[in-house]
């Protein structure tokens, strides 16, 4: 299987519980919000492919259940 990007990498967004963590993930990865988030069980993550200095970057980025 080819490869879409040029790097790769994993983020992993860590904080309190109920501080925004999955808020701020859907507003970067789908430029969406809302106001009646859900608790994050576990962990969710979503990818995201950015273009930097003409290379492909796909983003990793995992959502943790702040406790």
């Amino acid at each position: 299987m080819l490869k879409d990007y040029d790097r790769g990498f994993k983020i992993i967004i860590a904080g309190s519980q109920g501080v925004g963590k999955s808020s701020l993930l859907l507003r970067y990865v789908d430029n969406t919000f809302s106001g009646n988030m859900l608790s994050t069980i576990g962990v969710d993550f979503k990818f995201k492919t950015i273009t930097i200095n003409n290379q492909k970057v796909k983003l990793q980025i995992w959502d943790t259940a702040g406790s």
